[in-house]
């Protein structure tokens, strides 16, 4: 029996485990935790990168032509932040930035999810660490204890440069490293003495 708490996650970045869910979209991802209650948890991947887009393809897709002066060739990151609502965007940011922002939480982290935000980013305005993504990780009550207890994730607290600084492709073996675990000696199974 695991006697590690998940009693609240809140706050916590979710690592993959090495060797599990390979050919899944959570291969290798990170998640930070937004919210995870008795009802269930949902989180956002932080280190898939789906493309760049042009900043001026986003604002005509959501049909808004008032964006003001662009660079025709100015590009957005666009991130997988899960795979659930796949039409929706959002963005995870730094609190610094406090317009229209939906959900505030600890680690000065806010989620937003508006053209006010694309605009301000855009315009060299926006908050100082952002990602864009679409989709978000959700899962049903008791759903994420059963995969810790599974061992398919791995927690570790918040770390900035895990969400922001890093390139998405070199997240995930720096989480490893940060947890102190090294990849090639992993064992996906727990044993029993």
């Amino acid at each position: 029996m695991n006697n590690q708490d998940f009693s609240n996650l809140s706050g916590k970045i979710l690592v993959a485990s090495p060797f599990v869910l390979y050919g899944d979209v959570f291969h290798r991802s990170i998640i930070y935790v937004l919210s995870h209650t008795k009802d269930g948890s949902i989180g956002l991947i932080v280190n898939h990168l789906v493309n760049q887009v042009k900043f001026k393809s986003l604002f005509k897709l959501i049909k808004d032509n008032n964006f003001g002066n662009l660079d025709d060739n100015l590009t957005i990151p666009v991130h997988l932040g899960g795979p659930v609502e796949l039409e929706r965007g959002f963005f995870l940011h730094s609190s610094e930035y406090d317009r229209n922002v939906l959900f505030q939480f600890q680690d000065n982290l806010s989620v937003s999810s508006n053209v006010d935000i694309l605009k301000d980013i855009a315009h060299g305005s926006g908050p100082k660490d952002s990602l864009f993504m679409i989709g978000y990780t959700g899962w049903e009550a008791g759903q994420l204890e059963f995969e810790l207890e599974n061992n398919l994730w791995i927690i570790s607290n918040y770390n900035q440069s895990l969400i922001f600084s890093d390139p998405p492709e070199t997240k995930w073996q720096k989480a490893l490293n940060y947890l102190g675990i090294e990849n090639s000696q992993f064992a996906s199974k727990l044993g029993h003495c």
